[in-house]
């Protein structure tokens, strides 16, 4: 995707986080450690950015994909994600 590319990074890792855990962009970039700066400068930018010709639907395709491969793929014991009150120990 021709965009900007540290946004959408940011983005995406909120996106992925809200489609496995639920609830809002602001609890999926706190528990990232994404300040309340860098979501509403990410979100304003990515805003603009699919508003232009097939970006909305461009990305939404790229993001189902992630989700998809991250579904598929098991993830190593010690990487998985945790609500923040679990602990993740290794095997």
């Amino acid at each position: 995707m021709n965009g900007p590319a540290a946004q959408l990074r940011r983005d995406a890792a909120i996106r992925l986080v809200q489609m496995t855990r639920g609830g809002p962009r602001a609890a999926a970039a706190r528990y990232l450690g994404i300040t309340p700066g860098a979501l509403q400068s990410a979100t304003v930018t990515i805003r603009a950015w699919q508003k232009m010709p097939g970006n909305a639907d461009a990305y939404q395709d790229a993001l189902q994909r992630i989700a998809e491969i991250a579904a598929a793929t098991e993830a190593p014991f010690s990487t998985r994600l945790t609500a923040p009150d679990e602990t993740t120990v290794g095997p």
